[in-house]
C-alpha cells in the first residue's frame, strides 16, 4: 500500500512556483486557492501512484543555490524611447530583443485579460509586437500554469529560450528541467515578495467602482512624471478612454505591497534573499543610486539618468557574463558592487518583514473580499498619510528640518 505525500508541512514552505505541479505524471496535482486567495498544490490521491517526483523537484526545500556574483553594473538601455515603456532601466527588453532576433521565445510574467479580468499568467512570446505584455513590474503573483514543460519541450526541440521570473520561479524551472540547456537563458528580478492574484483581481474592481468604468490596462509602474512608483490605469468610461495616475501612498493595494502586508507566508522566510542567485543574471532598480554614485548621473555630467530609470545587474554566471558581452553595445553600464546595490534593495540582504497589519488584512479579506480591507486599509494608514501631508504643506521647510532633528535625537 502506497504512502500518501506531503508536499509541505507548513505553507511557509512552499512557494507556489509549479514545479510539482509540472512534474507529476499522472496529473494528480491542482493548484487550489486557499481562503486568503493564494494558490497551493494539493494532490489528488485517487490519481498519485506515490512515485515522489513531486517531492524531490520542490526546490523551495531541497535545492542549496551556489552561485556567487562575478560582476554588479548599475546600467540602463541607450535608446530612449525603449526605455520609457521598461520599469527600470530597460534591460530585460534588451535581453528579450535579443532572443527574439535569433528566433528565440521569451517567457515572463503578463497580464493576460480573460473573461474582462486581467490575469498574471507567464506566457511566451516569439515576437517584437507582443513583447509589450511582458514589460514593466507585475507586483503579484503570475501562474505558471504549464509553461514548465512547454519550456521542456522547446528546449529538446533546440529552441532557444529566455526566461524571466521571481528567484523562486527560476529556481522551480530549474529543478524541473534537472539538467543545464546551454540554449536556456535566466533572469530573476529583485523580489520583495508577492501577493496574489485574487487580491489582486479584488483591487482591480474597487478601481473600476471607484472610477465607474473598466480596466483595459494597468500599469504598475508608468513613467509619465519619471522614474518611480506611480501606477496608471486604462478605462473604458461611459464609452471613452479614460486614463487615471495613482501616487503609491494613494493605492491601498501598492502601500500594502510596499509595506510588505499582503505577500505570500514564504516570502517572509525566503531563501533566495541573498548574494546565492537563482539567474544567470539578477535585475531590478538601482534605487539608491544618486547616493551611491552620484558621479555617474546625467545631472553631474555622467551618462545615467534617473528620470528615465536605472537598473542594476547582477551577473551570477559565465553564461550571464557573455549575456552582458553579447549586449553591451545596447546599454550604458558601469561597475559598482553587491553591497551598493543592497543597500536600498534589502531583499538582496534578508526577506521582507512581516507587516504589522498583515493578519488583520487577511482575516479582513477572508470576510469580505478586497473591499473590506480597502475600506480598513485607507481609515488606518492612508488617511492619516494624506492629512499629514497637508498638513506639512503650512510648515516652513527649516521648521520640519528642526522637528526631523529633534525626532532623530529622541529615537537616539
Amino acid at each position: 500500500m502506497k504512502k500518501d505525500i506531503i508536499l509541505f508541512d507548513k505553507k511557509e514552505n512552499c512557494c507556489a512556483c509549479g514545479a510539482c505541479y509540472n512534474i507529476c505524471p499522472r496529473n494528480a496535482i491542482e493548484m487550489i486557492v486557499d481562503e486568503y486567495g493564494f494558490k497551493y498544490p494539493k494532490i489528488n490521491y485517487d490519481k498519485c501512484i506515490g512515485c515522489g517526483a513531486c517531492k524531490k523537484v520542490c526546490a523551495f526545500q531541497n535545492v542549496i543555490e551556489k552561485n556567487e556574483p562575478l560582476q554588479v553594473v548599475a546600467a540602463a538601455r541607450k535608446d530612449e524611447n525603449k526605455i520609457m515603456k521598461s520599469a527600470s532601466g530597460g534591460i530585460f527588453a534588451v535581453f528579450a530583443e535579443y532572443f527574439l532576433s535569433i528566433g528565440g521565445i521569451v517567457y515572463g510574467s503578463a497580464l493576460v485579460n480573460e473573461n474582462d479580468i486581467l490575469v498574471p499568467k507567464h506566457i511566451g512570446i516569439d515576437n517584437l509586437k507582443d513583447l509589450q505584455k511582458l514589460l514593466g513590474s507585475k507586483y503579484v503573483q503570475s501562474d505558471i500554469g504549464n509553461v514548465y514543460k512547454e519550456i521542456r519541450t522547446l528546449l529538446n526541440n533546440k529552441k532557444h529560450i529566455l526566461f524571466s521570473g521571481t528567484p523562486c520561479q527560476v529556481a522551480g524551472l530549474k529543478a524541473f528541467l534537472g539538467k543545464e540547456y546551454n540554449n536556456l537563458f535566466t533572469i530573476d528580478i529583485i523580489c520583495h515578495g508577492v501577493p496574489n492574484a485574487e487580491f489582486f483581481k479584488g483591487y482591480l474592481k474597487n478601481l473600476e467602482e471607484k472610477f465607474n468604468g473598466k480596466i483595459l490596462d494597468f500599469k504598475f509602474r508608468d513613467k509619465t512624471s519619471g522614474w518611480g512608483l506611480n501606477s496608471k490605469v486604462d478605462l473604458l468610461v461611459n464609452n471613452k478612454r479614460k486614463i487615471e495616475y495613482l501616487l503609491s501612498d494613494e493605492s491601498t493595494y501598492y502601500h500594502m505591497f510596499l509595506d510588505s502586508h499582503n505577500y505570500r507566508e514564504n516570502c517572509y522566510v525566503c531563501k533566495y534573499t541573498n548574494r546565492n542567485r537563482t539567474g544567470d543574471i539578477t535585475i531590478g532598480d538601482y534605487w539608491g543610486i544618486e547616493k551611491e554614485h552620484p558621479e555617474l548621473l546625467k545631472i553631474n555630467g555622467g551618462l545615467l539618468d534617473t528620470k528615465k530609470g536605472v537598473s542594476a545587474i547582477i551577473i551570477n554566471t559565465e553564461k550571464g557574463k557573455l549575456g552582458l558581452e553579447k549586449l553591451g553595445r545596447e546599454i550604458v553600464y558601469f561597475d559598482t558592487t553587491y553591497e551598493k546595490v543592497a543597500v536600498v534593495n534589502t531583499q538582496l540582504r534578508e526577506p521582507s518583514k512581516y507587516g504589522k497589519y498583515r493578519n488583520k488584512i487577511m482575516e479582513l479579506y477572508k470576510i469580505g473580499g478586497f473591499n473590506k480591507v480597502d475600506e480598513y486599509y485607507y481609515s488606518k494608514v492612508l488617511k492619516k498619510i494624506a492629512i499629514k501631508k497637508e498638513i506639512k504643506k503650512y510648515i516652513p521647510k527649516y521648521l520640519l528640518e528642526k522637528m526631523k532633528g529633534i525626532y532623530r535625537l529622541i529615537k537616539k
